[in-house]
């Protein structure tokens, strides 16, 4: 009697069932990215008006640049820019979307590959007042299980830039023109 078919029959039914056991465990293991659903802020909400002129406030967005350890990457005061950059943001200044994985949607975290540009635009209005706008930018690194890594965009969520227009008006609402005193003769 030949059993060559019967083994053959058999060892094909094992290898399809393993087939679909280890398809469906990649499929199970395989992540799905969902991008931000947050809108970005109104842009009136990131630019505030002070009562100081425009060389004061640019020295105080310097100050705010200083304190907060941003690296400069471009600065122009003829055009009143200054563009700054970090790695370090949080999930509470920009939503960068959730992967789904085995165990559900993961919020994405930024890691140390993930940076933030600021762009600081300071315009002089009329003698004595300025106008001071910042917009940020936030990407970070984005794994997926058996996916290629990818830069991501996130949407921010206006907080950095409330904080740092907070920091550029205290700064600026600090500095004073130094007085002009005649000396006695």
């Amino acid at each position: 009697m030949n059993c060559t078919p019967i083994i053959a029959t058999t060892t094909m039914t094992l290898a399809r069932r393993w087939a679909g056991v280890a398809l469906g465990m990649a499929a199970i293991a395989n992540g799905c990215f969902y991008p931000p659903t947050q809108k970005p802020p109104a842009p009136s909400k990131d630019e505030v008006t002070l009562a100081q002129p425009y060389d004061m406030v640019w020295d105080a967005v310097h100050n705010v640049i200083k304190e907060n350890k941003l690296r400069v990457n471009a600065d122009d005061p003829n055009e009143g820019i200054v563009e700054t950059e970090t790695n370090q943001f949080t999930l509470g200044d920009a939503d960068c979307g959730k992967v789904k994985g085995i165990s559900g949607k993961i919020t994405v975290e930024p890691d140390r590959a993930a940076t933030a540009v600021y762009y600081f635009k300071v315009k002089p209005k009329g003698h004595e007042a300025s106008t001071v706008s910042v917009q940020a930018t936030f990407s970070a690194p984005l794994y997926i299980p058996l996916h290629p890594p990818r830069d991501e965009q996130c949407v921010s969520r206006g907080k950095a830039e409330a904080r740092l227009l907070g920091e550029v008006a205290k700064q600026a609402a600090a500095m004073h023109r130094p007085t002009f005193v005649k000396p006695e003769s």
